[in-house]
């Protein structure tokens, strides 16, 4: 079974995370509790994504935590068994999607879904904001990098302008919950005006952050889009 038509209401196994997921993000995790083992060996056995959505507060009613109602499709690209059955995965995100209703009649917690899209637009021309975004990414980037000790030869980044707006959206220096409004944006344009903004802001506070003094390396090397898009994450 591949990833749900687009549109469609489809049932997915919902991993709560204290993470934002972004289509064609890519990370790492660690899957070690037995209700989740079983989730991902039944993805891998059947070739289907799982939803992760972001980990809320514990309902005061329930007992349970509560978690966000859009969350991103995680296609597992990766695995690696372990000792113990636990397992090392690599899943890149896939689209977006709404949360209709959920049921735990597995172990783990699955959800009806709706598939998310962003509204056309009648945006005539993309190219001054889709460069102003990339120059701040470039921008933000560059600094990271020099504050690790790094040079940078040159960046490959998206063109297209949706793909680029969650590209910049996930290396946010800003709390999930203000990321999940990111992901929950379904405007292009806004998108991506926002998340050049808070990157400018971000490279402004950088800038002056440039006293402090660091370890620097000689080394140049190339960086791809894709690179900017790995975390490190436990369930």
């Amino acid at each position: 079974m591949e990833t749900p038509p687009r549109g469609r209401i489809s049932e997915v196994p919902l991993f709560p995370l204290d993470l934002v997921l972004f289509p064609e993000m890519e990370i790492p995790l660690h899957i070690f509790e037995p209700r989740y083992r079983l989730m991902v060996q039944r993805c891998l056995r059947e070739n289907t994504p799982f939803g992760i959505v972001l980990l809320g507060n514990e309902n005061p009613q329930t007992g349970k935590a509560d978690f966000a109602r859009v969350g991103c499709l995680a296609r597992i690209v990766e695995s690696e068994p372990l000792e113990g059955g636990r397992l090392n995965i690599q899943i890149v995100g896939e689209q977006r999607f709404r949360v209709l209703d959920t049921h735990e009649n597995q172990p783990y917690r699955s959800g009806l879904i709706e598939l998310l899209e962003d509204d056309p637009t009648s945006m005539a021309n993309w190219q001054p904001l889709v460069d102003s975004a990339t120059e701040a990414l470039k921008d933000y980037l560059t600094l990271q990098l020099r504050r690790a000790g790094k040079k940078v030869s040159g960046f490959r980044l998206p063109t297209d302008p949706v793909l680029l707006s969650f590209t910049a959206s996930c290396v946010l220096p800003i709390a999930n919950t203000d990321k999940q409004s990111f992901l929950e944006l379904t405007d292009t344009p806004s998108r991506l005006l926002a998340a050049r903004d808070v990157l400018r802001r971000a490279a402004l506070q950088l800038e002056k952050e440039r006293t402090i003094p660091v370890e620097r390396s000689e080394s140049w090397e190339p960086i791809m889009g894709e690179r900017f898009r790995r975390y490190r994450c436990q369930n």
